[in-house]
């Protein structure tokens, strides 16, 4: 069965408490209005939300033995995704993150990487992978086994089968950065980061700057994340966009950037020209902060392109 979008990378299970405005004082307890879980990861995420709009996708990844790894299986199976290269390590348990989030919606992790660390080479199935039109990996920095020169090798292997490939960024929390992703950006068709990370990354400030950094490795497009400022995108042609956020109230940011991926790719996919698959990006984006949980919030294209037509654009 063909697929329109493979993603490979981190998948998690995200237990979100609201509001954390101040932690309690230790030892004590404090009751809370709301304590979810929720589908993490931005590998996962991306896939869930492409199906969410239309799209056919599938995600491999690895998970334990555990009830985290229930739940993600089942997420991802409700939302239509591929779970046949989801994997179990006994070795390791899911991975999981505990996201506290404040009245205004900024979030602070905790996160254990898990069973994402095991995900190495030897589990990408290439067979699977060139049914797609788009390979996407989301996760360089916490995929210790794909991270440098592996995903540069995998990144090679899945353009010359003639399927394009797509990479988001996580933050990396050992401070190492720009090797995670040397290798892979000279075989990378579209380039994702968040600006706070792609500046670690890129050792470069202005979004322009960065942009411009990353297609100079022979991408077709950069897409950076500016969060409350929207995106910023440019391709290889020199087209540029800054496109402002939509003008809403957060509930929750968690996965908003991840959401983001997969309306782009959604659009590029399909064929769209630059700055509508950064309109659908910005409009997944939008949708999802104002809910709990990454991308739980989009209900299909209609409504997405619904939202993107209708909602005010913060001022620039």
């Amino acid at each position: 069965m063909a697929l329109d979008v493979v993603t490979v990378g981190v998948v998690c299970a995200d237990v979100m408490v609201k509001p954390v405005d101040e932690f309690p004082e230790r030892g004590q307890l404090t009751v809370v209005p709301q304590l979810e879980i929720h589908l993490g990861g931005p590998a996962a995420v991306s896939a869930a939300v492409l199906c969410r709009l239309g799209a056919s996708a599938g995600f491999i990844g690895k998970v334990g033995e555990d009830g985290f790894a229930d739940y993600v299986r089942a997420r991802l199976k409700r939302d239509g995704v591929n779970v046949e290269h989801v994997t179990t390590d006994p070795a390791h348990g899911s991975a999981a993150t505990v996201v506290l989030v404040g009245s205004d919606g900024e979030r602070t992790f905790l996160h254990q990487v898990g069973a994402n660390a095991a995900i190495s080479e030897d589990d990408i199935d290439l067979d699977f992978v060139k049914q797609a039109k788009v390979f996407h990996w989301g996760g360089p920095a916490i995929t210790p086994g794909l991270d440098g020169p592996p995903m540069g090798r995998i990144m090679e292997k899945v353009r010359a089968m003639g399927v394009k490939t797509s990479m988001d960024t996580v933050y990396d929390g050992k401070g190492i950065w720009y090797p995670h992703i040397e290798a892979a950006l000279p075989h990378l068709d579209v380039v994702m980061s968040s600006l706070e990370e792609a500046r670690r990354y890129t050792g470069k400030q202005t979004p322009e700057e960065i942009v411009d950094f990353l297609l100079s490795f022979g991408a077709e497009a950069a897409v950076l994340k500016l969060g409350p400022d929207g995106v910023f995108l440019k391709n290889r042609e020199g087209a540029a966009h800054h496109l402002p956020a939509y003008n809403v109230t957060p509930v929750d940011t968690t996965g908003a950037g991840d959401a983001a991926c997969g309306g782009f790719l959604y659009g590029y996919i399909n064929g769209w020209d630059l700055e509508r698959c950064g309109r659908l990006g910005n409009a997944a984006g939008g949708l999802t902060v104002q809910a709990m949980g990454g991308g739980e919030a989009i209900e299909s294209l209609e409504a997405a392109l619904a939202f993107m037509e209708q909602t005010e654009l913060k001022a620039e």
